[in-house]
């Protein structure tokens, strides 16, 4: 199962129409077995959505989505703002914060989100939430 890709289909509809009800403006989204993106993917945001296929195959699709669902609840009560809630999903504190190594999917450990709980930010990703932070204010 860890050297299993999703199926990627570009230029989809998917991502705008779900960008409506989503905090985010979503570019590419992973769920089941296929990635949806509104352009073309690049090699990092595959990468970032690989991540996000091996957590579904980790947990199974639907109890992967229930814990997204759960956590992403749980940091908007906790942070009151819907875009960092998103950003403080462990799910998506791994894929962001690796989607840039070109190795980390051969070198990924299974369930490595988990270590993304309730964990404080690294260096990295106190940077990364100052600039989203900086730009949501200033827009």
């Amino acid at each position: 199962m860890k050297n299993w890709k999703p199926f990627f289909i570009e230029n989809s509809r998917v991502p705008v129409i779900l960008s409506k009800i989503a905090p985010i403006n979503i570019w590419a989204i992973s769920f089941g077995i296929w990635v949806w993106c509104r352009g073309e993917l690049s090699e990092q945001t595959k990468r970032h959505e690989t991540i996000h296929f091996q957590q579904q195959l980790e947990l199974g699709f639907a109890l992967q989505w229930a814990i997204y669902a759960f956590s992403y609840l749980y940091h908007l009560v906790k942070l009151r703002d819907p875009r960092e809630a998103y950003y403080d999903i462990s799910f998506e504190r791994e894929a962001y914060g690796n989607e840039a190594d070109k190795n980390y999917l051969e070198n990924r450990k299974r369930y490595a989100w988990v270590k993304y709980i309730g964990r404080e930010y690294d260096y990295k990703e106190r940077i990364k939430r100052a600039r989203r932070l900086g730009a949501s204010r200033s827009s």
